[in-house]
């Protein structure tokens, strides 16, 4: 039975811990343990398998979840804030260029680009994970170059 739990119901969306496996063998040996004979050479004793997996793999499951949206929404904002460089050199034209300078105060051209890139990086962690997750870290410079227009 432990063969099936671990050929049949292990996750295959991600990897459990050695510390979760021996977890969720424990308790699979514990069921078998506790099982009648009846229950042992019966379907019903799948069935006790595949809840016991279900019902602890589904934290685990989330946990991991969470981490992989958290991974990824940092990687946005870390990409962000690299979308500067190109905005400056790029996509804004002269006269955005000049409203940026005036704006910040900085005529500079280095000088300018540290400062936005220090601002983009403050309002980047002000924008909610939810909205992020809309973005990849290609597409969220859309996202970057709106903003920067907004500061003209």
């Amino acid at each position: 039975m432990e063969t099936y739990v671990r050929t049949h119901l292990l996750p295959y969306d991600f990897s459990l811990t050695a510390e979760q496996e021996a977890d969720l063998f424990a308790e699979v040996r514990t069921i078998l343990q506790g099982a009648t004979d009846d229950e042992l050479f019966s379907v019903v004793i799948r069935h006790m398998m595949e809840e016991l997996v279900d019902v602890k793999v589904q934290p685990w499951r989330e946990e991991n979840r969470l981490k992989n949206q958290l991974e990824r929404v940092k990687e946005i904002r870390d990409a962000a804030v690299d979308y500067v460089g190109t905005f400056l050199g790029v996509q804004a034209s002269p006269s955005t260029l000049e409203q940026l300078r005036q704006a910040v105060g900085i005529n500079d051209p280095q000088a300018l680009e540290a400062e936005l890139r220090r601002r983009v990086a403050e309002w980047i962690i002000g924008v909610e994970d939810d909205q992020l997750l809309q973005y990849d870290v290609f597409t969220v410079k859309d996202l970057v170059f709106a903003q920067l227009r907004s500061w003209c």
